[in-house]
């Protein structure tokens, strides 16, 4: 079972079966043909659609599409990471106004910024290891990286100070 996310507006429920596929509990009949290079051929509801995958962002959990000539933008969210929401851990974490600190307990696998860097929205800071995943904290908004408080393979509570901005939100 995945949740799909499409352009962060739309969200469905999409499982495989032995049968085909089941879109938010209802059965779907497609023919999906793989033409090669991302590209896929697919009959729906006697209607013909050509499937090109765009781009992956730095998860495959984040992809970008185009259906004839149309483009979309796509979250992937497997069964890992439902339950992680569930249970109140988050893959992807943002800033807050000055500070950024450990969703959970974790290892630090990578610091992806140095002192000194300014960093947009969006810009990943930090691989945070946990429960098997690794869980990529990204920046919320614009700020600049003060302070980096964690070191690579350093093993850190929930709440550690990772990272202290300046100027957060750009300002």
């Amino acid at each position: 079972m995945r949740e799909v996310i499409l352009n962060e507006s739309h969200s469905f429920i999409v499982e495989k079966t032995a049968d085909g596929w089941v879109v938010n509990g209802e059965p779907i009949k497609a023919d999906i043909v793989p033409l090669g290079n991302g590209r896929y051929h697919i009959l729906f509801n006697h209607r013909s659609y050509v499937f090109t995958t765009e781009k992956n962002d730095l998860s495959p959990k984040h992809v970008t599409i185009r259906v004839n000539d149309q483009r979309y933008d796509l979250l992937i969210r497997d069964e890992n990471d439902l339950l992680a929401e569930k249970i109140g851990v988050k893959k992807e974490t943002v800033i807050g106004q000055d500070e950024l600190t450990a969703p959970m307990p974790g290892l630090i696998v990578d610091i992806m910024v140095k002192e000194g860097q300014t960093v947009e929205r969006g810009t990943p800071l930090v691989i945070l290891k946990a429960m098997k995943m690794e869980n990529i904290l990204k920046a919320g908004h614009k700020a600049t990286v003060k302070k980096i408080n964690v070191r690579e393979d350093e093993k850190i509570d929930k709440g550690a100070n990772i990272l202290l901005f300046e100027n957060p939100g750009g300002e």
